[in-house]
């Protein structure tokens, strides 16, 4: 590969300010492992901004990362990650088979690289869904697999939270598989024992390390997640402060050191954490879903204003089309501006891949080819759009 010892020498070089500052800042604490086989590529669970550095650092060897385009699409930023680690792009909400296989050349090249498999960071703290893709791809690849466990991060960093806790994360390799393994095991087997080895509860691991996560404002921006209260039912209602959550309604609870829930008011209250809580809004939708096709044809299930539309042309600047208010219907998106001049109008049967960045920043690809993002100048759920959409299209929220 081109310029690879400069890749190199930049990774060899920035490893060591990384160590010093994810040990010391973040309490990081993770196991050295050296590969026994190469090239290899490394599957892990994702659950903060820096898993990349946190996994750099326990797997000896150089490894090209694979980024969503919007890191390298972010002006100066963008350039010199491009300058400095020559990323492998994946475009969120949209098809994979260009990112799968530049992931092949690379490997066919004798590099390394690193995924994280699930393609986005835990809302709720549960491993998300591993495509059966990932077996094809790494039947395919004629490299080693290592899968790699984080733990920790979700309660560090939650994905929704407004500011960071202090509390230690965990990393460790789970299992390296040889070519010669991987080549006895069918593609099916190969995506069991990725989930098998990536499947974590972050709730379910603290019940096991009960470590406190100190910090302020712990339910800042909780909203962006949970957006169904679970007393009067309302959509989009909910609202935090400091450690608080609550409703329009009067409901009340307060979120801890643990990540787990207090209540607050009189009402009787089932959800532990934030995970429970997520789950019952996800059964909700589904028990409730000929409703939402039918009551919400001509009104909003979901309308925020402060919304800007872009086009995205991938590595480049994002072209902004439109301004104002979105509000998603039963069978419909539509974003219309601020002066009611124009209305982009995204039938759901259009829309082909729908995703969410960060906390709420959603991306959207369409049949025709359209690569889509909108950005939010307010704190407003992105999960529920993303779950929505899921459900309306008769596709699971996984």
């Amino acid at each position: 590969m081109k310029h690879l010892a400069w890749f190199k020498s930049v990774y060899a070089i920035l490893r060591i300010p990384f160590t010093v500052y994810y040990k010391v800042f973040h309490n990081y604490r993770y196991k050295k492992y050296k590969p026994e086989n190469k090239p290899f590529i490394v599957l892990a669970n994702h659950n903060s901004d820096g898993d990349q550095f946190m996994v750099g650092m326990a797997i000896k060897g150089h490894m090209f990362f694979v980024a969503s385009e919007h890191i390298v699409r972010s002006g100066f930023g963008g350039k010199l990650v491009r300058f400095l680690a020559n990323p492998i792009i994946r475009k969120k909400g949209a098809e994979a088979k260009s990112t799968i296989n530049e992931i092949h050349r690379r490997l066919k090249e004798g590099t390394n690289v690193c995924m994280f498999v699930e393609g986005n960071r835990s809302f709720n703290g549960q491993t998300g869904w591993i495509s059966p893709a990932n077996g094809t791809l790494i039947k395919n690849s004629n490299a080693s697999l290592i899968t790699f466990r984080l733990d920790g991060g979700y309660f560090r960093t939650p994905r929704w939270a407004e500011y960071a806790r202090k509390g230690p994360e965990f990393g460790y390799v789970v299992n390296e598989y040889s070519q010669d393994k991987l080549k006895s095991m069918s593609e099916d087997e190969i995506t069991k024992v990725i989930r098998e080895d990536l499947n974590t509860n972050a709730f379910e691991w603290q019940k096991k390390h009960p470590h406190r996560y100190k910090g302020k404002n712990l339910a800042e921006n909780l909203e962006t997640v949970l957006f169904i209260c679970p007393k009067c039912k309302a959509i989009d209602k909910l609202k935090s402060k400091g450690d608080m959550f609550s409703c329009t309604c009067g409901f009340c609870v307060r979120i801890n050191d643990y990540c787990c829930f207090e209540p607050q008011s009189d009402d009787s209250f089932d959800f532990v954490n934030v995970y429970d809580w997520d789950m019952w809004q996800r059964d909700y939708i589904k028990e409730n879903l000929e409703n939402f096709r039918t009551a919400y044809v001509d009104k909003p299930i979901l309308k925020h204003p402060g919304q800007t539309l872009n086009r995205i042309n991938i590595t480049k600047s994002a072209d902004m089309i439109n301004t104002g208010v979105m509000e998603l219907y039963s069978d419909r998106l539509t974003i219309t501006s601020t002066d009611l001049a124009k209305q982009n109008v995204f039938f759901l049967s259009d829309i082909s891949g729908f995703s969410v960045t960060k906390k709420m920043t959603i991306f959207f690809s369409t049949k025709d080819g359209g690569y889509y993002e909108i950005k939010s100048d307010m704190v407003r759920t992105g999960v529920g759009y993303l779950m929505l959409y899921r459900y309306l299209t008769d596709r699971d929220y996984v």
